[in-house]
């Protein structure tokens, strides 16, 4: 069995990657950014945004919060602030409880967490969404999918099937981290690849039995 989840959307490759999963009869989990439903930077058109966040919620695909602004890691001493802008945009959106994934997984950040025991560890917002009573979906593989170009989408689908077999084979369901949008850094927000990467692993799927499940589904 594997997951798909898909990070920082809605943007200009949602709707595509929706007309996939329907087709296919896939659920799947979207951690949005409150700024790209809200704000829209990547049309313009906050409108369009919530149409699009809206479709994949009536669907049946769940919407997660990615936070408001996908700020890094070391600004940590914002980080609650920017979750809770966040869900108040999904609040808009659905109800009940709210999956959550931590903008860029996981990651060390210098100097640690300066309060109490705490500080051994790697990421301070750890602490930071524990003292707000939440939790962080992880992966087991992040593809960096935002990477590649138009014509990556074969390749990406035989390192996303790669990893699916290879988790079964250490006894694990495999739940693969994707990007339908971007942040507005230099790498856009189009993720052509993706789609046809997702495409083509569902075909193979289906091809050899697999199943899926969505992260965070109530």
């Amino acid at each position: 069995m594997f997951a798909l989840t898909f990070d920082d959307g809605p943007g200009p490759s949602t709707e595509a990657l929706l007309d996939v999963l329907l087709a296919f009869g896939v659920p799947a989990t979207f951690f949005l950014l409150g700024r790209n439903v809200e704000e829209a930077p990547w049309c313009g058109d906050p409108g369009r945004a919530r149409a699009i966040a809206q479709r994949a919620r009536s669907e049946g695909q769940v919407l997660g919060n990615h936070t408001y602004s996908h700020l890094r890691p070391d600004r940590w001493r914002e980080f609650a602030a920017d979750v809770r802008r966040g869900e108040a945009v999904l609040r808009l959106l659905r109800s009940g409880p709210i999956p959550f994934r931590l903008p860029y997984g996981i990651q060390r950040v210098a100097g640690g967490f300066p309060l109490g025991s705490a500080g051994d560890q790697m990421d301070p917002r750890l602490s930071v969404i524990a003292s707000m009573g939440m939790t962080h979906q992880h992966w087991t593989s992040d593809f960096d999918d935002w990477t590649l170009g138009p014509a990556d989408g074969p390749l990406l689908a035989q390192r996303m099937a790669a990893h699916v077999e290879q988790c079964a084979g250490a006894g694990m369901d495999a739940v693969l981290d994707l990007h339908d949008s971007g942040t507005g850094s230099s790498f856009g927000y189009e993720r052509p690849a993706t789609v046809v990467g997702v495409k083509l692993l569902l075909e193979e799927a289906r091809r050899r039995g697999w199943e899926t499940f969505a992260v965070g589904h109530p």
